[in-house]
């Protein structure tokens, strides 16, 4: 299997260190792996996870973990940190194709073609799992729980696309990413009220669809509201039910 670029090893361990720290890896141990592929999976299919994973701790913020062209061998997990998924058009413009939180997969759009269509960069630190494909494939085949998470992951990432693509105003797709990724931290155990957004204004723009002074200007718009306070790029969720009531078409139609 190919490696992730740029992936730090990690320093060699004691014995006892090291039986810690593989429990830890351990899909059963993993603090998302309840949102990722491990979903619905019984003892038995969590022991073939196990020897499954490959981790890939380290990643350090601007390291490129995948590029476009590379063959497809397996899907990647986020394990913790935050990534990037982009491409580039004709002219050399970025195109920002999606944000990957911890218990999400990159690269099922990957699967039909054979090798990855967009690079993926880590946009702070964080850790990575490699899937082999074909070997969860047949994992899957076996287990009801695993099959239907994989499919329920297929679902997502294709509504993801929908929702952006649509006909919506600059508030209401600003509105919704930032319920979008409240909600996707909450799910995570983390605070969904008050986060971090590791990603740029022009990241976003370009997700959204939007110029980057439109970010901007919305997001000042919001906050002149009270509905957030945004200081540099920590946002506070001050009146979530007033974002709701903005993206109400887009929520509305997922």
């Amino acid at each position: 299997m190919n490696r992730p670029s740029g992936i730090d090893r990690p320093a060699r361990q004691s014995r006892t260190e090291q039986v810690q720290l593989d429990t830890q890896q351990r899909c059963s141990g993993c603090d998302v792996g309840h949102l990722c592929v491990a979903t619905g999976a019984d003892e038995t299919t969590l022991e073939k996870l196990d020897h499954l994973l490959e981790i890939r701790d380290g990643v350090t913020p601007s390291r490129v973990v995948v590029k476009r062209g590379d063959p497809f061998q397996g899907l990647i997990a986020v394990r913790s940190g935050c990534f990037k998924t982009y491409t580039h058009d004709r002219d050399g413009r970025e195109h920002v194709l999606g944000f990957f939180l911890p218990g999400e997969l990159i690269g099922l759009d990957a699967i039909e073609r054979g090798f990855h269509q967009y690079d993926v960069i880590a946009l702070d630190h964080g850790a990575l799992c490699e899937l082999d494909f074909e070997a969860l494939v047949e994992i899957s085949a076996c287990s009801d729980g695993l099959r239907k998470q994989l499919f329920r992951l297929f679902a997502s990432r294709l509504a993801d696309v929908e929702w952006r693509t649509g006909d919506y105003t600059a508030d209401e797709r600003l509105a919704a990413f930032l319920l979008d990724i409240s909600e996707r931290l909450h799910q995570r155990g983390r605070d969904g009220q008050r986060f971090e957004l590791p990603m740029s204004r022009s990241d976003i723009g370009s997700y959204l669809s939007l110029a980057t002074e439109t970010v901007s200007r919305v997001l000042s718009r919001f906050q002149k509201q009270q509905w957030i306070a945004v200081r540099r790029k920590q946002v506070s969720m001050i009146a979530p039910d007033a974002l709701s009531s903005a993206a109400e078409a887009i929520l509305e139609s997922r």
